[in-house]
């Protein structure tokens, strides 16, 4: 059996529905699981909703308004009754008024509302495959078994979810479409799973039901060389490894959510990236190992809108503990480190800038540690390949290639796994140096 994830771009309206029902159709005979997200753009409406609400604000009632006519329209198109939503509907707006009322909203409240687009969206395709003669039925999160912890809005299966997962869909007679992105707690809290966390429901379900594959289907043709808005050259790669794929998807490639991988790694599951408006196309297929191709470098990612922050002190020469402090610094704000580096006296970070609203803070705090600056707009640029890490002259060309065009890398970082090297500019930089890497190690001599 297979896992088929569809993302928002791809049941963006009726049309896309319709081609995501003929997909899934053509494949019925390999006992397809569907796991969907919420239409496009749905789910930023109803996390906005959710504030205007605590607000106080009458444009949540315009937001939600906007929620109930794109359904209605998708529906009207489809031939589908608008009923078909009503309680999902009618759920929402009630939250929506205890937000009003209360003027408070927490992240389990946020977790809630997050929830109503992929309900709706699953039951949509699951009416819609009926109605072209395709048994289905729609399943929540929680209904086709997963379950998680209580973290709200990054939530992680339980261990007993896999075995849940299989005794609720094995047993389904019918092609099952699940919502992606939601779950439930053991008390019962509507949980998320992360954005992008449709693909790690996918996952999820993949190991539970022990799928043959798991099938990302998305609005690209795969994982590409770099991000083709910046390198009209890239082109798609037909074969990854498991560890090359999530360094490209931490490092700006988002065609994967980075944790779908783990459950289809603990289970040897191949994952497969398509495109859903081209079906044909064979995709990326990420497998455990594959095998190194004559060029070793494999794609140039880049993430930007990042923080360094230098942190400096001669206590830490030749003292235990220290770098342990820092981090217990970062731990307690909930941010996550991407880029290391150190050295006697000092130590340097990357944080994501979605991160900037609490920086004051953990600044304070490292201050008590030891002397702390911060420069923003800042962008990780990631050369990934197996192997180039423990290859001579790779690094050489790399930093030779940025230096003679005269821009400056600020930090760098390349992990034991000799499987990338990373490194960061400016912003502004940051397309030129993708291009120019590109071009030195993925275009000339092809």
């Amino acid at each position: 059996m297979i896992v088929m994830k569809f993302g928002g771009t791809s049941v963006g309206d009726a049309r896309a529905i319709e081609r995501v029902c003929a997909i899934v159709a053509d494949r019925r005979r390999r006992d397809p699981v569907v796991v969907v997200s919420a239409v496009g753009g749905i789910t930023n409406l109803l996390l906005e909703a959710a504030q205007k609400a605590r607000e106080r604000s009458r444009e949540g009632i315009r937001l939600y308004e906007r929620f109930c006519a794109v359904h209605a329209a998708i529906l009207r198109d489809l031939g589908l009754p608008e009923r078909l939503i009503e309680r999902e509907r009618v759920q929402l707006k009630e939250v929506l008024h205890g937000i009003y009322y209360l003027g408070e909203l927490t992240p389990r409240s946020l977790d809630c509302v997050a929830s109503f687009g992929e309900r709706a969206s699953a039951r949509i395709v699951s009416a819609r495959l009926a109605a072209r003669g395709v048994p289905s039925r729609p399943f929540t999160g929680w209904e086709a078994g997963i379950v998680t912890g209580d973290e709200h809005g990054n939530a992680s299966p339980l261990p007993r979810t896999y075995r849940a997962v299989r005794a609720r869909l094995g047993r389904a007679r019918a092609v099952p479409v699940v919502t992606g992105f939601i779950a439930k707690n053991a008390r019962g809290d509507i949980t998320t799973l992360g954005r992008g966390g449709s693909d790690f429901t996918a996952a999820i379900i993949g190991r539970g039901m022990e799928a043959d594959e798991i099938q990302i289907w998305t609005d690209v043709t795969g994982i590409m060389t770099a991000d083709p808005r910046v390198v009209p050259a890239a082109r798609t790669i037909r074969r990854l490894s498991f560890t090359e794929a999530a360094e490209l998807a931490y490092f700006g490639a988002k065609v994967l959510h980075p944790r779908t991988i783990e459950p289809a790694v603990e289970r040897d599951i191949p994952v497969r990236i398509l495109n859903t408006f081209r079906p044909a196309s064979a995709g990326t297929l990420v497998v455990r190992r594959a095998a190194r191709p004559r060029r070793l470098v494999r794609a140039i990612a880049c993430k930007k809108n990042n923080i360094l922050i230098n942190l400096r002190s001669t206590r830490m020469l030749d003292a235990h503990g220290f770098l342990a402090r820092i981090f217990e610094v970062f731990r307690h704000h909930a941010v996550p480190v991407d880029l290391i580096a150190t050295s006697e006296v000092s130590v340097s970070v990357t944080v994501d800038g979605v991160a900037a609203p609490r920086l004051g803070r953990i600044i304070g705090d490292l201050g008590k540690i030891c002397t702390a600056g911060t420069i923003d707009g800042r962008a990780i640029v990631c050369v990934v390949g197996d192997g180039i890490g423990d290859t001579p002259n790779i690094a050489a060309k790399v930093f030779g290639a940025v230096g003679r065009r005269g821009i400056n890398v600020e930090m760098i970082s390349q992990a034991s796994s000799a499987m990338n090297i990373s490194f960061l500019v400016r912003n502004q930089d940051a397309d030129a140096v993708v291009r120019l890497l590109h071009r030195a190690f993925l275009e000339r001599g092809r």
